[in-house]
C-alpha cells in the first residue's frame, strides 16, 4: 500500500483507511494515528519510506487487571520487583491507559523541577528531582498499593512505591519521614511522606520516577510538571522510547585506583579524553579519587 500526502501547512484528515479489524485515519502530513482494543500500530515515518510503503508493526495493547497487576512480582523487600532494569522487557510497544474514568491526577509535590530525566555525570538520572522543604507533604499521584516504604542504602534513602492499577510504578525517594506501609491501599493525592534529603542527596527534594516494570522512563511523557496536568490519556510506550535502557544496560565503567589518570584510563579502554569528560561530566582538570567509578562506555 503506497500513501501520497498532500502539501498542506496545517495538518487535516485526508483519509481513512479500513482493512479488516483495522481503522488508519491517514494526516496531510505524512502521518497517521491509530490505537484500537486489540493492538497498536506504528509508522517509519520517513518521506522516502513513507512514499514506498506504510510499514505497519503491530504488537499489544497492555490491558491492565488489577488481580495480575498486584500480584506479578509483588515484592515489599527489594526496591525492584522484577530484578533491576532489563531491556528485554521493553522491546514491545504498550498502550497504557494513564487513568480510569473516575481517577484523579495529582502532582506529588509542587515544587519547581530541579534536575530532568536523563544522563547526568556519566551515570543515567531515572527520575525528575522536584524542589521541596524539608517536611514539605509528598502524595501519591495516582490511585494504587504501596509496594515498598522504608531505607535504601543504595542512595534512595527513605523512599515509597506504589504501584498503580494500570501497571506502573512511581517513585518518591530522599523522604524524612514515612507516611504509609508496605500494602496500603492509597488514592491519589493521599499523603505518603515527608520530604527531606536522606541518602544520596544534596539539598532537599523529591526524586520521582515512574517505572513499567522495573524500566525508568521519562515522567514528563505523561506529566507537564509547569501546569501540573497530565498531557496524556494512554502513555504509548515503544522500544524507541527505551534506547536509554538499552544504553544503561550496556553502559561499562571503571573503578579507579591509586596511580589511575584520565589519560591511563582513555588509553586503557581506547576512547579519548574529551569523551571521558563528556560521559562523565568532568574536565581535563578534574581531579579524580580512588574508588570513583568513571564510565568507560
Amino acid at each position: 500500500m503506497s500513501l501520497k500526502a498532500q502539501e498542506i501547512p496545517v495538518p487535516v484528515v485526508v483519509d481513512t483507511v479500513k482493512s479488516g479489524r483495522f481503522d488508519i485515519v491517514l494526516f496531510s502530513d505524512r502521518t497517521w494515528q491509530y490505537v484500537n482494543h486489540d493492538s497498536i500500530m506504528s509508522i517509519v515515518r520517513t518521506e522516502d519510506s513513507i512514499k514506498s510503503h506504510l510499514f505497519i508493526l503491530e504488537n499489544k495493547l497492555y490491558k491492565p487487571d488489577s488481580a495480575a497487576v498486584f500480584s506479578e512480582n509483588w515484592d515489599t523487600v527489594n526496591i525492584f520487583a522484577f530484578g533491576n532494569i532489563d531491556y528485554k522487557r521493553a522491546l514491545d510497544t504498550f498502550a497504557i491507559p494513564v487513568l480510569s474514568d473516575s481517577a484523579k491526577f495529582y502532582i506529588p509535590v509542587p515544587g519547581y523541577v530541579q534536575s530532568k530525566f536523563g544522563w547526568r555525570w556519566g551515570q543515567m538520572h531515572n527520575g525528575i528531582d522536584l524542589d521541596l522543604k524539608t517536611g514539605d507533604t509528598v502524595v501519591a499521584s495516582f490511585d494504587g498499593i504501596v509496594r515498598y516504604a522504608g531505607w535504601n542504602a543504595g542512595g534512595y534513602g527513605y523512599i515509597v512505591i506504589v504501584r498503580h492499577y494500570n501497571g506502573l510504578e512511581t517513585y518518591y525517594a530522599h523522604l524524612s519521614a514515612l507516611k504509609c506501609t508496605d500494602n496500603q491501599s492509597v488514592k491519589a493525592g493521599e499523603l505518603i511522606g515527608l520530604g527531606g534529603c536522606t541518602g544520596r542527596c544534596y539539598g532537599p527534594h523529591v526524586h520521582y520516577e515512574v517505572r513499567f516494570k522495573d524500566n525508568p522512563f521519562d515522567p514528563e511523557w505523561l506529566i507537564d510538571f509547569e501546569t501540573k496536568e497530565l498531557t496524556v490519556d494512554t502513555l504509548i510506550l515503544t522500544p524507541q522510547k527505551f534506547g536509554h535502557v538499552k544504553e544503561i544496560c550496556e553502559a561499562q565503567y571503571h573503578a579507579v585506583q591509586s596511580g589511575d589518570s584520565l589519560w591511563g584510563i582513555s588509553r586503557r579502554y581506547g576512547v579519548s579524553i574529551k569523551y571521558l569528560c563528556t560521559l562523565n561530566g568532568l574536565t581535563e582538570e578534574s581531579i579524580i579519587n580512588v574508588g570513583q567509578k568513571i564510565r568507560v562506555r
